[in-house]
């Protein structure tokens, strides 16, 4: 793993978003570090990156360079570190698995990732994150049937919620105050 620079921070980048802001706050809120890298050879297959160009070890946020947004990258990332049950945040990728990584089962894992994309929406406008950058909130999930939408919601909402003190700090010009959804 290579380390490298944002891609919003690279110059003639016209992204717009609000990554260092991001990345303060994703330190200052989780204690955890921000590791952003580029991967060669097999590194992709490899702990953290399994099949997402973002990772986990317990310590330490990954984001590989590819396509995607960092921003968008980290602020899920650090949705899923809000969402995780405290039992499972120094656990690689929240025990979403894959193989000896994997403590929860199909279900639980399918609804964490849409109540982390309903949090990821909710938090966007306070990094300037644009709806466009960001994935369907089911994008990743191995069978939408498991979903319940509403509870997913609702977590994400109260997640929301107990977050706002600290986004009190990023206001800033031209970034209005979100309502949860």
């Amino acid at each position: 793993m290579t380390p490298r620079t944002a891609c919003c921070l690279l110059p003639g980048s016209k992204c717009g978003t609000r990554y260092d802001a991001l990345r303060a706050w994703v330190c200052k809120w989780t204690g955890k570090g921000v590791k952003l890298v580029s991967l060669t050879g097999d590194e992709q297959g490899k702990t953290p990156f399994f099949a997402q160009p973002v990772g986990f070890d317990g310590r330490c946020f990954y984001v590989a360079l590819d396509m995607g947004c960092d921003t968008e990258k980290l602020l899920h990332e650090a949705c899923h570190f809000f969402l995780a049950p405290k039992e499972r945040r120094n656990l690689v990728n929240y025990g979403h698995g894959p193989g000896p990584f994997k403590k929860i089962d199909n279900e639980e894992s399918d609804n964490e990732e849409v109540a982390v994309s309903l949090l990821e929406e909710a938090l966007a406008p306070y990094f300037q994150l644009s709806p466009a950058r960001m994935n369907l909130p089911d994008y990743n999930v191995a069978n939408k049937r498991h979903l319940d939408w509403d509870a997913c919601r609702a977590t994400a909402e109260e997640a929301f919620e107990r977050l706002k003190p600290t986004l009190a700090e990023l206001q800033a010009p031209g970034v209005a105050a979100r309502k949860a959804h």
